[in-house]
């Protein structure tokens, strides 16, 4: 029974990047309440279970290491340096590696920053495992406008290309068998960075047995608080996470040729009652943004995206009042995307984040008014429209 702190990096070429990953490893004003809680979980509702805690640390400079290793607690624990360079993705195989080596039977992982980690949250990721499940992904309780990766690249393309009726693909805590931990360790595809929670769920998907959903709740955490700046946190994060899971769709070529339908997956937990916060974006920010890329990146080249470049370049001149990006327009180009991305992955992963932005753009604006469980049906609703394009995918493959 493991726990992990999330030690992210960033491409080496950005300044930005860089300060992103000086941030996000360090959890000193988080991690001893992390660690509270998963161990009053442990001892809660496995009281019998032989358990140990480790904290796999990033490489952290503001003491989150020593802060950890003082915190008393009736469970095991264990806090290490993670084994390897900086990156999320190596924090993780550092557990998965202990878990191994301490044969561990089921394996729970959770951010060291959370703002809002219960003791029940242990409950419910650990339980499904213990009862036969080999992968518990989370639910949580999230505005429409959060969630930007999510709801717009990775929750369409799971349900649709790998058959997972899941909506939180890449929420960040998960629980895993110690069969299937093994499994990811075994993968080549195993990546270091930001990518290792759609990993951790494709593969699951794929290869790993039952599947469970666990409503967890609202979820708050310190690195929320980079995401009003896209370049800083988002960007490096949808070229890692994209990266990814157009390398897995290849890898997995074959199976996504073979899925028909969406499996509907169980739920332990329920969410409850009330509205999550909303969530604020500069949307004149993000129309420049929008704007300068294109004309960067997409006008007047050559690029995947054929036919629809010059449809792109429209809308985005385009003024903010009547934007508009239709999620058919947003599904092609995406298929179209992951055809070309083992030809030019880091090309086309830049001449797709301008697209995945005017999405956004055009989501915010159109859900403008709208209760949330009225735009959460817009983005369940994306499904059916990648639905009727899959064809095309299988064509590109």
């Amino acid at each position: 029974l493991m726990i992990r702190r999330p030690p992210r990096s960033t491409p080496s070429n950005s300044s930005a990047a860089s300060d992103v990953y000086k941030r996000q490893k360090n959890c000193a004003s988080t991690i001893q309440r992390v660690l509270a809680a998963v161990d009053e979980g442990l001892a809660r509702f496995f009281p019998t279970r032989k358990s140990l805690i480790v904290v796999s640390d990033g490489f952290s400079t503001d003491g989150t290491r020593e802060l950890a290793a003082e915190v008393s607690t009736r469970a095991g624990k264990l806090v290490l340096t993670q084994r390897g360079g900086p990156g999320k993705g190596v924090g993780v195989r550092t557990i998965l590696q202990v878990a191994e080596e301490k044969q561990a039977r089921a394996i729970a992982l959770v951010d060291g920053d959370l703002l809002s980690l219960k003791p029940d949250w242990v409950r419910l990721l650990l339980q499904p495992i213990l009862g036969g499940a080999e992968l518990v992904v989370p639910l949580y309780l999230r505005h429409p406008h959060d969630g930007v990766i999510t709801n717009h690249v990775v929750y369409p393309l799971v349900n649709v290309l790998f058959g997972l009726g899941v909506r939180q693909p890449i929420g960040g805590e998960f629980a895993l068998s110690g069969k299937l931990a093994g499994r990811l360790l075994e993968d080549p595809l195993f990546p270091d960075k930001f990518g290792i929670d759609i990993f951790i769920t494709v593969v699951g998907a794929v290869e790993g047995g039952r599947v469970v959903e666990a409503a967890l709740g609202v979820k708050e955490h310190e690195s929320t608080k980079q995401y009003a700046d896209p370049e800083a946190l988002l960007v490096p994060m949808f070229h890692q996470v994209a990266g990814t899971l157009f390398r897995l769709v290849h890898h997995f070529r074959d199976h996504v040729k073979r899925v028909r339908k969406v499996q509907a997956v169980p739920r332990v937990g329920e969410l409850p009652p009330f509205e999550p916060s909303p969530v604020p974006v500069d949307e004149g920010r993000l129309l420049l943004r929008f704007r300068s890329l294109v004309e960067e990146r997409i006008a007047g080249k050559d690029t995947f995206l054929g036919p629809l470049a010059e449809r792109v370049e429209q809308l985005s001149r385009m003024p903010l009042s009547s934007l508009e990006f239709p999620v058919s327009l947003w599904a092609e180009a995406l298929y179209r995307a992951i055809g070309a991305f083992p030809r030019s992955p880091e090309d086309t992963l830049c001449v797709l984040e301008p697209l995945w932005q005017g999405r956004y753009l055009a989501f915010v604006r159109e859900t403008k008014g709208l209760t949330v469980p009225e735009a959460e049906s817009r983005i369940c609703g994306q499904v059916s429209e990648f639905w009727k394009l899959r064809s095309l995918l299988e064509q590109l493959l």
